[in-house]
């Protein structure tokens, strides 16, 4: 019996290790409607827990709070885009996907290589324009 618990114990610290271990997930979205995120090859990949459209004024309402110019800003029912430029003239494309009624996927990239720490400041601004 504690060798079944030493391997049930050893299995779920291998799992959480390698990131397939559930709670991984919850813990890089958190709660209010962020259902997970992930920065790869330079771009914030996000998944709101919010309605297509909803997500895509939001994103507009960000961008415009933080100051940014946006440049072009087009969707259709399942996909849309907006280009736009920070300050310093960094250009910032996002990229939202409709996955179901309450979830859609957003991509954002700041720079030509990517700025995590920028992306994550707009993935929050995101999020807080869904919260009004």
């Amino acid at each position: 019996m504690k060798n079944l618990k030493m391997i049930h114990l050893s299995l779920v610290l291998l799992l959480s290790l390698t990131g397939c271990y559930p709670w991984g997930f919850f813990a890089a979205g958190g709660a209010a409607g962020i259902g997970g995120y992930k920065y790869y090859k330079g771009g914030l990949t996000v998944h709101y827990k919010a309605p297509y459209l909803m997500v895509w004024d939001a994103t507009l309402t960000a961008l415009k709070k933080m100051e940014f110019e946006i440049e072009t800003a087009e969707h259709d029912l399942a996909r849309g885009q907006v280009i736009a430029k920070r300050a310093d003239n960094t250009p910032v494309t996002i990229n939202l996907e409709y996955k179901s009624d309450e979830t859609t996927k957003v991509i954002i990239r700041v720079g030509h290589l990517g700025d995590k720490e920028s992306s994550l400041d707009i993935k929050e601004q995101i999020q807080k324009a869904l919260l009004r």
